[in-house]
């Protein structure tokens, strides 16, 4: 009768075990046996808008002249107190107000742009000036079923959904997959987007990679509906376990 009760318990157990499906909380699925290069979006660089904060370095041979340019290198920069983002604030216009040339326009403009448009107005009274030019406030907001939701600080100009979930700490296990809504700021209005990161289509959406303010919300699972400790959530399946196992006990012993 034993080895008969340990067989059960085998097919028992097996059938369980198999009852769990990985695809739901694995990534892009679809690509795990793809071989090849997968169509990706490419990469748009960030274009600035109204409210971002730019951190604009001069460089000239002139070192009087360099100091006049760049405040921060004397003191604090334009915006860097109270706990900002230190910088030049893009006013509601889309311009920022730089010492010895004034208002620079840079609404829609990428930072290589930005780079190029200062250099010209400096080049009318300066010899070589080096412009330098990046977004200080790029950040992104992760909330909802993820380990640490909060917003996040990206150090350059490129962050994928991907990233943005590393940082908070990945989806938790309840988490759906495959509605991962982002919401985005264009012009000012409001865009949404469901992504479905079981999905290797979703490496072509245009809201893959992130722009400056994004929101990315991570709805719960519907098995994610108590707030209970991980104990108390499996005490239903372990006693059904149990009386399994204790019913197969009985019937193989008679």
């Amino acid at each position: 009768m034993i080895p008969k009760f340990h067989l059960l318990l085998f097919i028992v157990v097996s059938l369980l075990t198999g009852c769990v499906n990985t695809k739901k909380i694995t990534y892009f699925n679809d690509l795990e046996k793809a071989n090849g290069i997968e169509s990706a979006n490419k990469l748009q660089s960030l274009k600035v808008q109204p409210g971002d904060i730019l951190q604009i370095t001069i460089t000239t041979i002139d070192k009087d002249i360099s100091l006049i340019l760049n405040p921060a290198a004397v003191n604090s920069s334009p915006m860097s107190t109270h706990g900002m983002d230190p910088g030049y604030i893009v006013d509601s216009a889309g311009n920022v107000s730089l010492p010895m040339i004034g208002k620079v326009y840079v609404k829609d403009k990428t930072t290589t742009e930005i780079n190029d448009i200062i250099t010209q107005e400096l080049n009318k009274t300066i010899r070589n000036p080096y412009v330098s030019t990046r977004i200080a406030n790029f950040r992104v907001s992760v909330l909802g079923d993820v380990a640490r939701p909060g917003s996040y600080q990206i150090a350059g100009e490129r962050a994928s959904v991907l990233d943005a979930l590393s940082m908070a700490g990945d989806l938790n296990v309840t988490a759906l997959r495959d509605d991962i809504m982002i919401i985005r700021e264009v012009n000012g209005e409001k865009t949404y987007a469901s992504l479905n990161l079981n999905n290797g289509k979703t490496l072509a959406s245009p809201y893959y990679y992130l722009n400056n303010n994004d929101v990315i919300y991570v709805k719960p699972g519907p098995n994610k509906q108590f707030n209970t400790s991980k104990i108390v959530q499996l005490l239903p399946a372990a006693i059904g376990i149990l009386s399994l196992i204790t019913t197969i006990v009985i019937v193989s012993v008679k």
